[in-house]
């Protein structure tokens, strides 16, 4: 079997540095999301040590005031609440960092441990190469990528202060699983050998790699497997290709990261104290899962929010003065180049009047056979002084031509001074400061808010810098180049690599050489509210657009917005009696939180009033056979009658909540329109989008084409045939096909998809090898995706289903009053990995019912809360 990493020594005993320095190191910024506390709220109650998170941890059984750990390097006191959240305290932040890492570890063992594995490229030497040499993939992917040798090199030069906080952290982490050993861990690695002490560069270089979501992370099935090309290759690979269908793999646009973020100024808050809500919508499934906490050390940091697995500090939060949250931004994370080769030396690239040659590293990597022996497999990497080269068979490498990226995150180590800063602001105002000095945002936009009741919009994402020539060529060649252009549609920018004028420019004032300085990034601040839901930055606002000389690679602007930002858009901008905000328009705590989950869908809202117009007394509707891709049947054709659907959605009030009749078939309804029927003017839309009135456009139903027939009926019969084929009445209630599993317990979920518009997303999919049977040990569930019933047979209580595994994540409404900052918060999974666990039920099930939690943030609070209590010592 494949040896154990060597265990490292405990850092030393440091003195506390000041807290500007500490700050930094604590706060590891996590992906597009929000986040916030926990408290008093709902729980599943049990014996003591079941309500200390339930996850198996070492001190589940322990009772109140146990004393687990030795050593005297590093003390936290950690108090967990009934739904498990931990309230950590700490004399100083390395003690605290200590109780983070061992109460992370109690929780989300597996995580940080399989995800050291996979930025190490070692999935193939502790799983074997996988099915379709999947875990090898992942390896060269990784190693191309860099990202443990660039943190390695970078954590050399760290500040000693980052160091010791990243070591304690790691060493906390270590300390649990000393005390519990891999067998007493009650999650799907339980007795793997590849679980191990981590080395706190380990735990850097995934804080790291978190960064690359939106860049080289999002492209990482491209990576590492480029080869030169051969005649045999040139034949083999090519055939068949559409180089625009290749190109779309380039683009982010199916990423998972999602979110909405909402900050309410003093003008729509009822006390005068800024409010937010966070609501990121990231997978419930794998290490993208957040995971809430409570750190404290006392007189010099109080703050709520929450985390991914397996990384210290806090990503998004509150504390007595303002909070904030993220979301996932629209613009560019890295540039595609396509480079022109010399003939016959297809490792050779011009560049202007020159040759350059592109530059290879051997890598060996050691995969583990069916008998357990290891063997070694050595690729070539190859890069250009752009980066990596991407591997299009046929497409991107052929003799003639490559296709490599540059990443404006691959060296990004700032965030950790970001969220130093942000940490340590005593107001908005520092805290919008760090974000010019420091402009360590990776890939978020960020929205803010105060006590003094202020909300702010920026998005401050690292950005590719192009000159304004760059720029223009760039436009003209998304109507001259096919290829340009089918990046382009997938969400990704692709230039000629052999023209100088396309390289980054270097201005005063950027984070790093070739970025967007702050001064030229879109900032936004108003008195009633900002928002963002993953459009660009042009709509922070219903009506004041942000308007400006920004660069297009930060986003579009004039562009039509998605059915969910004009949804959140019409939600926030509605000050009538009958709007969220109530008679006065100005939003308490509750009808916040209420507005977060109304689940309004836009397209219902917009459309539906006319579909039942047009549907009510239709005729039967003849349809074609349903073909897929491969021109096999689906569905047949017949003469569906639509009357009993459209009597339901006559009925229905456009909401998508459990009890709502209708969500199905306006689901399969709108299904049935392309992704450019939903933004403009066309198939589904009678009024084109108006930049003047990007809430209210597109409008209207297209009308039918002609009397003989009407694509609407067409529709809506297809989704009538798609329910009956799965078994379903088409008055179905929504919270009887929409469910989430949960260790064998369906659980009704609301919500509403992209189609539906709504501003509360759930769907499946997500991101995180937790869902490759090849790389995890749970048993995945036989379903895929939710987005029609007619490719969802298997999934649901009786067959048919929604499944939902992503989405709204972690929730939290936040209101500054004058007793300080008030948050209610779901978190949908539970901190805890344990799926036998009581709250990993429960935490789902709040949601389905809509039971907010209370966040415990003062100390009172938090002693009430606390159901046990453990002090670690390392």
């Amino acid at each position: 079997m494949p040896p154990r990493r060597t265990p490292f020594a405990p850092s030393p005993r440091w003195a506390r540095p000041p807290l500007a320095v500490v700050l930094c190191a604590l706060l590891v910024v996590t992906a597009a999301c929000s986040g916030d506390g926990d408290g008093s709220g709902d729980g599943d109650g049990g014996d003591a040590g079941q309500d200390a998170g339930d996850a198996g941890r070492s001190g589940a059984d322990a009772p109140e005031g146990t004393v687990l750990g030795d050593g005297e390097e590093y003390q936290a006191t950690i108090r967990r609440s009934a739904e498990g959240v931990p309230h950590i305290t700490a004399d100083d932040l390395a003690g605290l960092s200590f109780g983070q890492g061992w109460a992370s570890g109690e929780d989300r063992t597996c995580d940080l441990a399989d995800q050291v594995v996979k930025i190490n490229g070692e999935r193939s030497r502790w799983f074997g190469a996988g099915e379709e040499d999947a875990n090898l993939a992942s390896d060269l992917s990784w190693r191309a990528i860099g990202i443990r040798d660039r943190a390695e090199a970078d954590w050399a030069d760290a500040s000693n202060e980052v160091r010791q906080l990243v070591t304690a952290y790691a060493d906390g982490w270590n300390a649990h699983l000393a005390e519990v050993g891999a067998d007493g861990i009650d999650e799907w690695c339980a007795g793997e050998e590849w679980v191990q002490p981590v080395e706190p560069v380990e735990v850097y270089a995934y804080a790291r790699s978190i960064a690359l979501q939106a860049s080289s992370g999002a492209v990482s099935d491209l990576l590492g497997t480029a080869v030169p090309p051969t005649e045999a290759r040139d034949d083999d690979a090519g055939a068949g290709a559409e180089p625009q269908a290749a190109l779309t793999s380039l683009g982010t646009d199916d990423a998972p990261l999602a979110s909405n973020g909402w900050a309410i100024g003093a003008e729509r808050a009822a006390e005068g104290g800024g409010m937010l809500v966070a609501n990121p919508h990231f997978p419930w499934e794998g290490e993208l899962r957040f995971w809430e906490v409570h750190l404290t050390v006392p007189g010099e940091l109080d703050i709520y929010g929450v985390q991914l697995s397996g990384l210290p500090g806090i990503g998004i939060g509150f504390t007595e003065t303002f909070g904030w949250t993220h979301t996932v931004s629209a613009g560019n994370r890295f540039t595609a180049y396509s480079i022109d080769l010399v003939p016959g030396t297809p490792t050779s690239y011009r560049y202007g009047d020159e040759e350059r040659e592109m530059t290879s590293e051997d890598v060996t990597v050691e995969v583990m056979g069916d008998d357990g022996e290891l063997t070694e497999e050595t690729r070539t990497l190859w890069s250009t002084h752009y980066g990596p080269v991407l591997d299009f068979p046929g497409v991107g490498w052929t003799a003639e031509q490559a296709i490599t990226l540059r990443d404006a995150n691959i060296d990004n180590d700032e965030f950790f001074e970001q969220y130093l800063a942000m940490m340590q602001a005593d107001d908005l105002d520092e805290f919008i400061a760090i974000h010019r000095d420091v402009s360590g945002i990776p890939l978020f936009n960020t929205v803010a808010t105060s006590a003094d009741g202020r909300a702010w919009y920026a998005d401050t994402s690292a950005t590719p810098k192009l000159s304004d020539d760059a720029l223009a060529a760039y436009e003209t060649s998304l109507d001259a180049d096919p290829l340009v252009a089918a990046a382009a549609d997938a969400g990704a920018v692709l230039l000629d690599g052999s023209d100088p004028m396309f390289e980054w420019e270097e201005v005063d004032g950027a984070r790093d050489p070739g970025l967007v300085p702050y001064d030229e990034m879109p900032v936004l601040e108003r008195d009633d509210y900002v928002f963002n839901a993953n459009d660009s930055f042009w709509m922070a606002h219903a009506s004041e657009l942000l308007a400006g000389d920004f660069s297009p690679l930060h986003g579009r602007q004039e562009t039509p917005r998605s059915p969910r930002t004009r949804e959140n858009a019409t939600v926030l901008d509605d000050t009538t009696a009958a709007g969220p905000s109530g008679d006065d328009g100005a939003f308490s705590l509750d009808e916040l939180a209420a507005a977060a989950v109304q689940n309004t869908g836009f397209t219902s809202r917009a459309l539906r009033e006319a579909v039942v117009e047009r549907c009510r007394g239709a005729a039967p509707v003849t349809v074609a056979a349903l073909l897929d891709d491969e021109e096999v049947e689906q569905l047949p054709a017949g003469t569906i009658d639509v009357t009993e659907a459209c009597t339901v959605l006559d009925g229905w009030d456009g909401t998508y909540d459990l009890e709502s009749v209708g969500p199905p078939v306006w689901r399969e309804l709108m299904g049935r329109y392309s992704s450019d029927d939903l933004a403009d003017a066309g198939g589904l839309w009678a009024e084109a989008f108006d930049p003047a009135d990007p809430v209210a456009t597109p409008s209207g139903l297209a009308p039918a084409p002609d009397e003989a027939s009407d694509p609407l009926l067409e529709n809506l019969a297809r989704a009538v045939q798609i329910l009956e084929a799965a078994g379903l009445a088409v008055d179905v209630p929504l919270g009887e096909v929409q469910v989430a599993e949960r260790n064998g317990t369906l659980v009704p979920i609301h919500g509403g998809g992209s189609d539906d518009g709504t501003t509360n997303i759930v769907s499946w999919g997500g991101s995180g090898s937790i869902l490759d049977p090849a790389l995890r040990a749970i048993e995945r569930e036989p379903v895929v995706d939710g987005s029609s019933l007619a490719v969802v047979t298997g999934s649901g209580a009786d067959g048919t289903g929604y499944r939902i595994n992503y989405g709204t994540s972690f929730m939290m409404a936040l209101a500054f009053t004058d007793d300080g900052p008030e948050a209610q918060v779901f978190l949908t999974y539970a901190n805890t990995s344990d799926r036998d666990a009581p709250a990993y039920l429960a935490a789902t099930e709040a949601f389905s019912a809509k039971e907010w939690r209370a966040v415990a943030f003062t100390e009172d609070q938090v002693a009430e809360a606390t159901e046990t209590t453990t002090t670690v010592r390392g």
